[in-house]
């Protein structure tokens, strides 16, 4: 079988290794995880990525896996970690538009005036201001479900099996229950849970950011935990 990941920078490993590292994918949770139950390993996620990413991304790659005479969708296992409600992503109107580098998308994150100023092209630096301005948790947190809801129907459709958790402590305010109510909680448990996010779960763990990071990332002794502890989730709640 082969375990595949998307996420953010929690899930592609950030500043493992290095200061500033966008990823580290050898040594963070999903392939020890994956190594955990003896299975390959793709890991989809990119440092800054909204949850629209994670479900285009995911969609790409099962269309491309989809076209191979080999494809069996009981042979994979999709682990998403979601990102927080206040990102976005942006395709580039112009062929090398500046900012944009992630195949012709850019990521853009709440409160980030000053770095997207300097890189961002004009056209696109209006749009996040037009986006800031207007931006609320309401309006976030019904995107953060639909996503959500929109992974787990395709994933649903294609009986692949999957697991959801949740990266950061920036989740909606409100519980949504005409949401909520659609979300398959056996294979989410954690989605209402701030405790069990990844960040402050760590935290109450005793982990510290690690010794690379300068932007809130975590070291090779959080990762093995956490892989560990996602494991454990997997086993008792049957989801393989």
């Amino acid at each position: 079988m082969i375990l595949i990941a998307n996420g953010c920078s929690h899930t592609a490993g950030a500043e493992i290794e290095q200061e500033g590292q966008g990823a580290c994918h050898e040594k963070a949770w999903p392939k020890l995880l994956a190594d955990r139950l003896n299975f390959d390993h793709l890991n989809l996620s990119f440092s800054g990525a909204s949850c629209e990413r994670v479900v285009r991304t995911s969609i790409e790659k099962l269309h491309h896996l989809r076209q191979q005479t080999s494809f069996d969708p009981s042979q994979i296992f999709f682990v998403v970690m979601w990102p927080d409600i206040w990102r976005k992503e942006l395709y580039e109107v112009e062929k090398n538009e500046a900012g944009f580098f992630d195949n012709g998308w850019t990521m853009l994150c709440a409160n980030n005036d000053e770095i997207y100023k300097k890189h961002l092209s004009k056209n696109a630096y209006y749009y996040y201001k037009a986006w800031m301005l207007r931006v609320n948790n309401y309006q976030e947190s019904v995107r953060w479900y639909n996503n959500i809801l929109q992974l787990q129907n395709i994933l649903v459709s294609h009986k692949i099996k999957y697991v959801f958790y949740q990266a950061s402590q920036s989740l909606p305010l409100t519980i949504l229950p005409q949401y909520t109510e659609l979300v398959n909680h056996k294979r989410f448990p954690t989605i209402h849970h701030k405790k069990f996010n990844y960040c402050t779960l760590l935290e109450s763990e005793g982990f510290e950011h690690g010794p690379n990071s300068v932007w809130g990332h975590y070291g090779e002794d959080a990762q093995e935990w956490f892989a560990e502890y996602l494991y454990d989730i997997i086993k008792e709640n049957k989801l393989l």
